[in-house]
């Protein structure tokens, strides 16, 4: 489907290979042109229904003109083509540097207005910020400024230092009510409009919208009769409808070389007591369309497979334009075709380039015309765009006859890059810069970051099925789909290819090795491997001491092993005689760690850094708070395991508070909306997941780790939980009454909080995925009940979710029983096996203290 997209503004170097005439004596070499780093753009995207000429670009219509006007009369200026709005229409925001301006006539000084393109950028609406005076018959003028261009890029002719293009005066009596057609587009007795055109009726005061039909007396008929159709209105002001405008849209495309006739009453109505003033003339206006339509798809003809609709290094030499014509195309119509992109010639971001290449269709009727840009693009070492999105634009000419523009599907993505990507990193700080994976679980996701956006990469370790990438942002962070380690005791090789979106692959593949850290595995059969590393980076630590005593230490130790790890982090022990032992290492800038009485025959243990142990993280929750409501948030890297989210307040509820999290891990978002806590289900009323997107149908990566002692923001967006939730299927009940060691008698809040969690396979830690309610019903027995989310469940599925409900007391002293059992999404029922756990009791050994080290 050809569909708009927005216009795209920037400087630029105009382009050979064009056939406008005017290009040839006006270039961009002359003063007075767009201000570097403004945006504005000396040639724009031709709008969908637009269209060019060669030459100039000229005014053929403005009205008002003369005198007899009211106060709320607009100002509209129709031109012989599509104009560079950029080019037109003012940037400041008092709304007076425009380069078509409204002043009062003998002044200087731009009155400000709103300012509106309609008609493919053909017609140019200018409607006073405040309405005219008409004390004194005052006159006003539009005034046309030097540098107003057309998409093009050229220039209106201006004699001097301005053009005065209307004079009028707003004089009308106030008492006169009725109201006037301004004018109309396309205008009257218009022989060339195309016929894919709108009709556009603009008044010199708003219309009552409700006395508009367009079955009776706003109608566009043809021999007669009527063109099915509805009624529109195009322009707004303070969010409110502007009926000096009204757009007829057909329901189908006009008919070829036809005439077509505007027809008018005075039952349309103005304020209390006007009615339309149309002179009586049966029709009012007539136009007539011209013979082609334009094309309905055009796609890249040779793209890579896979790439549809991208230019890359495969065929960027030699592309080629499919152009699908309309049915009623002839043989010996011409198809001309543009393809937009970012000016590589020009410093500024934004700038816009264009080529264009030309086609005749040989055969009547709908077929796919070839148009071949080869050797239009420039070379793979010099080309004409910069790497980025581009847009077609095609349309229809036959003699002197031209379509309107179509343009592309945006939600097609067309792309033009002919740079190979490169990765920059993979995975967390290692301790090279190989491209070595180091991960302290079972699951390997693996993220990195790439010198672009990829469309397509592939994870290959020799053991598991090859895994794709999950998703990708436009900063070259990406995620591919978790591949099973196991417990692996030495080094697992791995390639990775990269593709960015236009299908462009890396000139190599990535190779290297996934490290595994923090795993203990093997039995000990004289030889035991102790690896010590930081738990913040995941990079080994060097020089740390060992220290292995024979099954369960004693004071004094008996029988103690020390030995210092190397550069990998590494420390081993050979001909042991126990079958188990306890582990604890010792490193400056570390906390202790220590692993009791294990028959492992390998042993990884990561050490808590006392500097920079974790980095914070804080954001927005973005949705519409009603009274009273927070956000509960879930961050898979939370760094306290007590904490099952993060809570806003009700007097900021859309600000994430500050919160620790572990380093260097990604992190998988959730946000949940409502009354918090809850009384009964459905447990809350919004929800989202960050690696979903807005909508819950885009994949996203998951948000980038933070550096030790670094800071993360995000924001995430809630959605309505309308459809999109569930609820257990049958409530169950927990006694925490079986919690040896709680008070149930004094539990914060006055009774359990309960969540649903969820691990994911390749993420430490839990993200929080719902929020449930716990009933008393008698003693310290509840009923649990909870609300989960669903887009968690299906639009991750590759990372095989498993939820759980939480139902956690916690007493005032401080003392927390929490209990989980698993939940079965699909079916809405819980695996519920456990006992509600007791608190620890922990008995300190008689006797005076010893140092055990």
């Amino acid at each position: 489907m050809l569909r708009s997209i927005l216009v795209v503004s920037g400087l630029l170097l105009v382009l050979g290979g064009c056939d406008n005439v005017g290009r040839a004596f006006d270039p961009n070499v002359t003063p007075g042109g767009p201000t570097p780093g403004s945006g504005e753009s000396i040639i724009q995207v031709v709008p969908i229904g637009g269209d060019v000429r060669d030459g100039r670009p000229k005014v053929k219509e403005i009205q008002p003109t003369d005198g007899g006007w009211p106060a709320t009369v607009p100002v509209v200026i129709e031109f012989n083509e599509s104009v560079n709005e950029a080019s037109i229409a003012p940037t400041s925001p008092n709304g007076t540097d425009g380069r078509i301006i409204l002043r009062v006539l003998g002044t200087t000084t731009a009155l400000p207005c709103l300012y509106d393109f309609v008609a493919g950028g053909k017609v140019l609406v200018m409607r006073p910020v405040t309405a005219l005076s008409n004390e004194g018959s005052p006159s006003y003028e539009v005034v046309l400024l030097p540098e107003a261009r057309d998409v093009d890029g050229l220039r209106f002719q201006v004699s001097g230092d301005e053009e005065i293009l209307a004079t009028f005066q707003v004089n009308q009596d106030t008492s006169f009510t009725d109201g006037r057609i301004l004018m109309t587009s396309p205008r009257d007795n218009k022989t060339d409009a195309s016929r894919e055109s709108d009709y556009l009726v603009f008044f010199d005061r708003p219309a009552n919208l409700s006395s508009i039909n367009e079955a009776t007396n706003f109608v566009l008929r043809q021999n007669g009769v009527a063109v099915a159709g509805s009624i529109d209105i195009p322009l707004q002001i303070l969010g409110q409808d502007d009926v000096r405008a009204v757009r007829f849209v057909p329901d189908a495309l006009l008919a070829a070389d036809q005439r077509y006739e505007f027809v008018v009453e005075d039952t349309i109505t103005f304020g209390a007591s006007g009615k339309l003033d149309y002179g009586g003339g049966t029709p009012y206006a007539v136009f007539d369309t011209i013979g082609p339509q334009a094309p309905t798809e055009v796609h890249v003809g040779n793209p890579t497979v896979g790439f549809d609709d991208k230019i890359n290094r495969q065929n960027q030499p030699s592309v080629v334009l499919h152009v699908t014509t309309s049915a009623d195309t002839q043989a010996g119509d011409r198809v001309l075709a543009r393809i937009y992109g970012g000016d590589r010639e020009t410093s500024e971001t934004s700038d816009i380039a264009f080529v264009e290449a030309e086609a005749t269709a040989p055969v009547a009727g709908v077929q796919t015309v070839v148009v071949d840009f080869a050797g239009k693009l420039g070379q793979l070492a010099d080309p004409k765009f910069d790497d980025g999105a581009i847009t077609f634009a095609v349309q229809s000419r036959r003699g002197s006859e031209q379509s309107a523009f179509a343009q592309s599907d945006p939600d097609d993505v067309p792309w033009f890059d002919v740079t190979v990507p490169t990765l920059t990193r993979v995975g967390p700080p290692g301790e090279s810069a190989s491209n070595d994976i180091y991960t302290d679980l079972e699951h390997l996701a693996l993220h990195g970051t790439a010198s672009e956006e990829l469309g397509e990469a592939t994870l290959t370790d020799g053991v598991n099925p090859a895994a794709g990438m999950f998703a990708s942002q436009g900063n070259g962070f990406f995620l591919m789909n978790p591949v099973q380690l196991g417990r692996l005791t030495a080094p697992r090789g791995y390639t990775l290819t990269i593709t960015d979106l236009a299908g462009n692959m890396a000139e190599a593949a990535i190779t290297g090795s996934i490290r595994q850290r923090g795993m203990v595995t093997g039995t000990v059969a004289g030889t035991l491997t102790v690896e010590a590393f930081d738990h913040a980076t995941l990079a080994p630590i060097a020089n740390a001491t060992v220290l292995v005593d024979p099954g369960v230490p004693t004071v004094p130790a008996t029988g103690q092993l020390t030995a210092t790890t190397d550069a990998n982090g590494i420390a081993t022990f050979s001909g042991l005689a126990t079958t188990q032992h306890t582990v604890t290492i010792v490193a400056a800038g570390y906390d202790l760690a220590t692993f009791m009485n294990t028959a492992a025959a390998r042993v990884s243990l990561p050490l808590r850094p006392m500097t920079d142990p974790v980095a914070t993280f804080s954001g927005d929750a973005l949705f519409q708070p009603s009274v009273g409501s927070t956000v509960l948030v879930g961050n898979s890297a939370i760094d306290d395991p007590l904490q099952l989210g993060i809570a806003t307040t009700s007097t900021s509820p859309l600000e994430i508070p500050a919160t620790s999290i572990t380093p260097n891990r990604p992190q998988v978002l959730t946000a949940f909306g409502g009354n918090f806590e809850p009384i009964a289900v459905p447990a809350f009323a919004y929800h989202g997941y960050q690696m979903l997107g807005p909508t819950f149908l885009t994949a996203e990566p998951p948000e980038e780790p933070a550096a030790p002692g670094g800071a993360s923001k995000a924001s995430i967006v809630l959605a309505p939980a309308t459809g999109t939730t569930a609820n257990l299927a049958v409530a169950y009940a927990k006694d925490f009454g079986a919690a040896a060691g709680l008070d149930v008698g004094d539990l914060v809040g006055g009774g359990p909080i309960v969540r649903v969690t969820a691990s994911l396979l390749g993420f430490g830690g839990q993200v929080l995925g719902g929020v449930g309610v716990a009933t008393l019903t008698s003693g310290a027995s509840y009923l649990v009940d909870a609300t989960y989310g669903l887009p968690l469940a299906t639009g991750l599925v590759s990372f095989s979710p498993s939820f759980w409900v939480v139902a956690e007391a916690r007493d005032n002293g401080g003392r927390v029983s929490r209990h989980r059992t698993l939940l079965v999404t699909l079916l809405g029922t819980v695996i519920d096996v456990a006992a509600v756990p007791s608190i620890p009791v922990i008995t300190a050994p008689a006797g005076p203290a010893a140092r055990l080290l």
